[in-house]
């Protein structure tokens, strides 16, 4: 999963099957026209999506796209529930363009949220009505908001909020390239100066950084920049100017103006509202 996908791509519920104590399947494959999940609360399956195949137990999702084989067979009795969806955007209208969404199993790690969403689910299983939909609607978004939050804590992300882009696709020369933004973002700092240093020309470094990381080398700059100034705003009471000498902005007017653009408030309306 892209987790750049994440924020603009939510499971839409279709309908939500509760199944206790299940020993056999009465299928032992089938497709579906919708993806399927099977949420397991007790015992345990094998199953085989495509090439994805082991055995699922309490704490794992087992994801399975539109048209696609599902085999699978009881292990132990089985209690565990069955959704059917379709992904949807931030509008709430199906997807359009192509993303990067999990199959097969995904296995969590906060078993105490997993075990309430379940009890949750097991609540309004047998309701009618708007509300108790909305309900289940919202602990299936909340499932997927947990999938995406341990996929997100494991990421480099999580370490280096502004590393975004598909973490399985980085390039060697790029990595080294981030680490020298790093050093230099205090400083005056020149994209061409880098790419000669890498080799390769300024139009090259920009694509292989796009492309590696899903932002341009000055966007990735700017991020690393505004993380110490929102640090120096919090932490110290430096004058905006001074903070700018700290952080590789010309002045505090240039600061200010980039700040307000990507934070939506001015470095003073930060401070205020957030020092402690």
């Amino acid at each position: 999963m892209l987790l750049q996908d994440a924020d603009q791509t939510q499971p839409k519920l279709l309908s939500h099957m509760y199944w206790r104590e299940k020993s056999v399947f009465q299928l032992q494959e089938d497709s579906n026209e919708f993806w399927v999940l099977f949420a397991v609360e007790n015992g345990s399956f094998s199953y085989q999506i495509q090439e994805h195949e082991g055995t699922a137990a309490f704490g794992d999702l087992v994801l399975c796209p539109p048209g696609v084989i599902f085999r699978r067979a009881v292990i132990q009795p089985l209690s565990f529930h069955v959704m059917l969806l379709q992904w949807v955007d931030e509008t709430g209208h199906p997807l359009t363009r192509e993303v990067h969404l999990p199959s097969g199993k995904i296995s969590i790690q906060d078993l105490n949220r997993l075990s309430s969403n379940y009890a949750y689910l097991k609540k309004w299983f047998q309701h009618e009505g708007n509300v108790a939909s909305s309900l289940r609607q919202h602990v299936l978004t909340d499932l997927w908001m947990l999938v995406v939050e341990e996929a997100y804590s494991a990421s480099p992300e999580a370490v280096s909020p502004w590393t975004a882009g598909n973490t399985n696709n980085k390039d060697a020369l790029i990595y080294g390239a981030t680490q020298r933004l790093h050093e230099l973002a205090s400083s005056t700092c020149i994209m061409k100066d880098i790419a000669m240093e890498l080799g390769i020309t300024q139009v090259q470094f920009t694509r292989r950084f796009k492309k590696s990381t899903g932002m341009l080398p000055i966007d990735y700059l700017t991020t690393l920049r505004l993380q110490k100034v929102k640090q120096l705003l919090l932490d110290s009471d430096m004058t905006l100017q001074q903070i700018a000498g700290q952080c590789g902005f010309e002045n505090e007017f240039y600061l200010s103006r980039v700040f307000k653009k990507r934070m939506h408030v001015t470095p003073s309306s930060y401070r205020k509202l957030h020092r402690l």
